[in-house]
């Protein structure tokens, strides 16, 4: 006879989620011939300007007679550095607050779900323009408004993965293991909520570049050349100069394609 009392606890068993098909043939080329111009476009805007302007105007002057093609190189880094940063933050930030409240329900899920939900009725837009009025056009400034705005659809996605994990069981059978609350969140929970949340960082990212490009854009920018400066100064004479305004607008959407290819391939990866 068997002594059940001194039988080891049966080893956690992950559910088994069936891998969605990959890509076809004509979507792989279509892919990597996107992945040129996005590439081309986030290398002039990390690099800026690798020489200075030479005799020839290749994209002529714009309304007050400045290099247009010269400014193109020197104004695409801020939109880069502040949303790239903006959005790891966020992301950071409402994946430890979603992953908070999924793991310990009740009252914290309840006030984390009001706030999530006061914060979800402000539009972006409104929350950017009080924020520059109130506080002064900042990085700091750019990095609240875009947390402020993001970090509560982050954590509704992170709260509602980290709900499904913990109802199949393998969490509770990881605390019956002996394993600590740290321990459950990092080797249990992070690596099953990780997908969605990297396929949500493209959207967060690719509004964190609107919104900066929209504080620039309404003139609240340092002065510095940038490609939504670039856009608002030469609207009036879109008819005379229509390069000083075409450009800089394909490069702010093209960077926001580049933006969500690669941060759809590393969802993609996490899936895998």
């Amino acid at each position: 006879m068997t002594d059940t009392a001194t039988e080891a606890p049966a080893a956690a068993v992950r559910p088994s989620v069936p891998r969605p098909p990959g890509p076809g043939p004509l979507r792989r080329v279509l892919t990597g011939l996107l992945w040129l111009p996005a590439l081309a476009v986030v290398l002039l805007a990390v690099a800026g300007p690798y020489s200075p302007p030479g005799p020839g105007l290749p994209l002529g002057t714009d309304a007050i007679g400045r290099d247009v093609w010269d400014r193109f190189l020197a104004g695409g880094r801020p939109l880069v550095v502040v949303p790239l940063v903006a959005t790891v933050l966020t992301t950071v930030v409402g994946t430890l607050l979603g992953v908070l409240a999924g793991y310990l329900g009740g009252r914290v899920a309840a006030v984390m779900t009001w706030l999530d939900s006061l914060l979800l009725a402000l539009p972006p837009i409104v929350v950017l323009l009080a924020l520059l009025h109130g506080l002064g056009y900042s990085a700091g400034t750019l990095l609240l408004a875009v947390a402020a705005t993001g970090v509560p659809f982050v954590s509704r996605i992170s709260r509602a993965a980290t709900t499904r994990v913990v109802r199949t069981g393998y969490v509770d059978q990881a605390v019956a293991l002996g394993d600590g609350p740290l321990s459950v969140v990092v080797r249990e929970i992070v690596p099953n909520i990780l997908q969605p949340v990297l396929a949500d960082a493209g959207t967060r990212l690719a509004v964190a570049i609107a919104l900066t490009a929209s504080a620039d854009f309404l003139g609240f920018g340092p002065g510095t050349p940038s490609w939504a400066a670039m856009v608002s100064e030469n609207m009036e004479g879109v008819t005379l100069v229509p390069w000083g305004v075409a450009v800089p607008a394909l490069g702010i959407s093209v960077l926001t394609v580049a933006a969500n290819l690669l941060l759809d391939r590393l969802a993609a990866k996490g899936a895998s």
